[in-house]
């Protein structure tokens, strides 16, 4: 049976209030720190003020931004704190036995191995969560991957760069060991293909609204892409903001999940609420219960 916040929510109560007392001695010292950076900048800057002239407001600014940056600096303890005593505490009700990485994320590899995207110029990835959903182990991370552009102009060269993608990537074992990739695109969406696929038609009209799906053996994903499996998934694109991407390879599913978030943060400068918390255990609930959505738990077939 599925935990309610509430329940977790008790359980969270004495360390919030440990974190907001270490959060707020925190704050006072970043700013204190800061004061102290700013003032002495400044007043060194009033020692050459007639020799500066408008350059003293400069450096004041410059002042400014320093003493920002100091005070900032606090945060890093404040969220090791967060991952180490609350984060887990939220994992641990949802998904118990978890393992929870917060520097960690799935390599650039294993990303580039589902094939659901192109190889990025520059990729991050962080807060690795790895369990077992009874006899499912699924992983995931908050991924970031970008591509590099350059453009050039009569100005001169200019590089700026753009998301590949920016989400989650949940991977589950499927229980089978797949001869070829199949690889369900959303519909009208780009569609970055390694030259081996087909397009695969399938019967449901729901299912070919969300996906375009393409395989290097289109029997397998008619037996992968079940009459069942499909209703499952389009339930599961409904849920998860009708924007996933889904590869089954290697004996594992993929499944790419747009947010623009960054989870699993705090910040120095805002009290920790109950809608901060709830919002990060609903975010995990809905990973894990793919697993039950997609039916992986029932073993309808057998790996080699």
């Amino acid at each position: 049976m599925a935990i309610s916040f509430n329940t977790v929510y008790s359980k969270l109560e004495p360390h919030i209030v440990t974190f907001e007392t270490k959060r707020k001695t925190l704050k006072s010292k970043g700013i204190r720190n800061g004061g102290i950076t700013v003032g002495i900048i400044l007043a060194i800057g009033l020692l050459f003020l007639p020799s500066l002239g408008n350059m003293f407001w400069i450096i004041a600014v410059i002042a400014l931004i320093i003493g920002g940056v100091i005070a900032n600096a606090q945060s890093k303890e404040l969220t090791e704190y967060y991952k180490k005593d609350i984060i887990p505490l939220i994992l641990e009700s949802v998904l118990p036995g978890a393992s929870y990485e917060p520097e960690m994320g799935i390599s650039e590899d294993t990303f580039r191995s589902c094939k659901l995207f192109p190889t990025p110029d520059r990729y991050s990835a962080e807060d690795f969560i790895s369990g077992r959903v009874d006899k499912t182990d699924i992983c995931f991370s908050e991924i970031h991957a970008e591509e590099r552009h350059v453009q050039t102009s009569k100005n001169g060269t200019k590089e700026y760069w753009t998301d590949i993608f920016k989400g989650f990537l949940f991977i589950a074992d499927f229980h089978k060991d797949f001869s070829g990739q199949t690889i369900l695109y959303r519909n009208s969406w780009f569609k970055f293909r390694f030259g081996s696929e087909k397009r695969v038609k399938l019967e449901n009209n729901e299912f070919e609204h969300c996906f375009d799906t393409y395989s290097t053996d289109e029997i397998e994903a008619r037996y992968i892409l079940s009459t069942s499996m499909m209703e499952r998934l389009v339930t599961m694109n409904r849920r998860l903001g009708d924007g996933i991407t889904v590869s089954f390879r290697n004996s594992n599913v993929y499944i790419a999940i747009p947010d623009s978030k960054n989870h699993f943060e705090t910040s120095l400068w805002s009290p920790l609420t109950r809608e901060n918390l709830e919002s990060e255990f609903q975010t995990v609930s809905e990973l894990v219960q793919i697993v039950d959505e997609l039916n992986l738990n029932l073993r309808i077939w057998t790996k080699e």
